[in-house]
């Protein structure tokens, strides 16, 4: 516990540098074990690669000499090659020369049959000719090559046979006075296998392709020279997994591989400093990289410490003085580094919070002016006692089925804005409700006004809108314009729906000029204090305050000559299905 203390009380320049330290030794020691691991895996790849490799070149050599053994067994029934090794002094000359050409074909044939063959031929003693695929196509029979190549034990067993340093697939056929009667053989390409075998072979590594009686032929990269004894000591590890062996005071991984068929080994070594010289390079940029990074961590720590925490804790100081309270406060940066802009952030920060603390309180304020503003205009005493005129003047004149329309919308009327419940209602309720007071109205200035509301569409209807918006916009309309007029006034309404947007429009004929518009609209989009603004204003602002600024009401002047009132609310932010508030 005292070396805790002890390390908590040193500056922060060695504290920096010491945590670094300890972050990076176990990434050090994780990128050692990674680097184990690596040359693990790689020497294990490299091996599934390399007995691939050997298999592959095995299957290879098997089909190709698997092929041109059956061809050349099937050659040996050739009609021509029986004639001309039976009895070639009774046939004619013409016949014996196309039965010779004929088997030039064959044997051209059989060469093009395989890349690893180098020469096919037939020997034909009764002719004492050669026919072979190369350019000279009849040659003097070779007395002692026929007999060395004849003298296999068992071709079918082992078909190959060593001469001069030359490897041969044999077949002979019959015998004759204690020799074949013919003898088919071709020599194999010792100088393409070398080169195929050169292409299966990594780089820095070599490769055996050797039988029980001979090496057929070897390709080495490096120090490698295989004796006997060593190919011998090779001979028990041609099956299984790769194995590592010394030779020459140098480790290899080897594989190999046994043909059952052609009666051949293929061993293949790769030294493995060849496979660790990459790992050994990147183990050694380990080491490196850890030495620099100590280096590093020390300079950065000792900059760090300059750069950053003074900076820093001028930071802390001002985010102390607004956790108080304090918006005043102005952080100053001769830089135009990352804490330039942390600075530059934090005074727009505060200039932003200054704000918005203002637009809450005046939010506020306004919903609670609205609320108010809406409770007093839920009886205007103008319309109240101008109705009770009509009723008196009604009653004077005994027109008693006026009075019974006149009381029944006064009904609907006053129900409508008296009742409590949700703040929304839907906008039909709210249709009706602003056709309740139309037909009011309509009995008020009997044929002065006409008023034509518009079908709402079906998708809309049950749409839950802010109460008292619709109304409030035709009261302005009857008592700013078309109550002035002696005749031929006319007020539309009408809705549509948008892919965004819910639109009513409240249009009149009251006459008014473009200069008015625009006065009036920028008292809509104006900041100032509304209370004692219009109900117009009211339901702006309502608006605006439940739906954002994307809402409110657009003001224009309309076809009919007088003001055009666009109701604008966002589709998605109008709450359907909304039920009526209870009476």
């Amino acid at each position: 516990m005292k070396w805790i203390k002890k390390i908590g009380s040193m500056p922060i320049l060695p504290k920096i540098a010491l945590t670094f330290l300890l972050v990076l030794t176990p990434l050090f020691y994780v990128g050692l074990q990674m680097n184990e691991s690596g040359a693990s895996l790689v020497r294990q790849e490299i091996g599934t690669s390399l007995n691939s490799r050997v298999e592959l070149y095995m299957d290879i050599l098997n089909s190709d000499f698997d092929r041109v053994i059956r061809m050349m067994r099937e050659y040996v029934n050739d009609e021509d090659l029986m004639k001309l090794s039976t009895f070639p002094e009774i046939m004619p000359d013409i016949d014996r020369t196309e039965a010779i050409l004929r088997l030039k074909q064959k044997m051209d044939l059989m060469k093009s049959s395989s890349a690893f063959i180098e020469n096919a031929m037939v020997f034909i003693p009764k002719m004492d000719r050669i026919v072979s695929s190369n350019a000279n196509a009849i040659t003097d029979l070779d007395l002692g090559m026929f007999k060395a190549l004849s003298g296999q034990p068992d071709p079918l067993d082992y078909p190959f046979t060593f001469w001069e340093n030359r490897v041969f697939v044999t077949i002979p056929f019959g015998l004759l006075d204690g020799a074949p009667q013919f003898l088919l053989a071709v020599e194999i390409s010792s100088n393409e296998i070398t080169s195929i075998l050169k292409q299966f072979t990594p780089d820095g590594s070599a490769a055996v392709l050797a039988s029980n009686q001979s090496v057929w032929t070897t390709f080495r990269e490096g120090p490698l020279k295989p004796t006997k004894d060593e190919l011998a000591q090779l001979n028990p590890m041609m099956e299984g997994p790769t194995q590592t062996i010394s030779i020459e005071g140098i480790d290899y991984l080897i594989a190999g591989k046994k043909s059952d068929v052609l009666h051949t080994k293929l061993i293949m070594m790769v030294p493995i400093k060849v496979i660790e010289k990459p790992l050994d390079r990147y183990r050694n940029w380990t080491f490196a990289w850890f030495g620099v990074s100590v280096l590093i961590i020390i300079a950065f720590a000792f900059v760090m410490y300059r750069l950053i925490h003074r900076p820093l804790m001028r930071l802390v100081r001002s985010f102390r003085k607004i956790e108080q309270g304090r918006f005043d406060v102005s952080v100053e940066y001769p830089f135009t580094d990352e804490f330039g802009y942390l600075y530059k952030q934090l005074n727009a920060m505060v200039r932003e919070l200054k704000r918005l603390v203002h637009e809450v309180y005046e939010q506020q304020y306004r919903a609670r002016l609205a609320e108010l503003r809406h409770l007093q205009s839920q009886i205007n005493p103008h319309f109240l006692y101008n109705t009770f005129f009509i009723l008196y003047r009604m009653a004077r004149q005994e027109g008693n089925e006026s009075i019974e329309r006149l009381t029944k919308h006064l009904g609907d009327y006053f129900q409508f804005i008296t009742r409590d419940g949700a703040e929304e209602v839907t906008l039909a309720s709210e249709a009706a409700h602003a056709k309740t007071y139309t037909e009011i109205q309509s009995i008020r200035f009997s044929n002065r006004i006409t008023v034509q509301i518009g079908e709402i569409p079906a998708e809309a209807g049950q749409m839950g809108v802010p109460r008292l918006i619709l109304q409030p916009i035709i009261e302005n309309a009857f008592e700013h314009s078309l109550e002035k007029r002696a005749k031929g006034g006319l007020l539309e309404v009408d809705f549509r729906v948008t892919e965004s947007e819910l639109l009513i429009r409240v249009e009149d004929s009251g006459g008014i000029d473009e200069e008015k518009v625009t006065l009036l609209q920028g008292l809509l989009n104006g900041l100032q204090d509304v209370a004692d603004t219009s109900g117009m204003i009211n339901v702006h602002r309502r608006l605006q305050i439940k739906y954002g600024n994307a809402a409110g009401l657009r003001l224009s002047r309309g076809e009919l000559g007088g003001l055009k009132v666009l109701l604008v609310i966002p589709i998605q932010e109008v709450t359907p299905n909304v039920s009526i508030a209870r009476r």
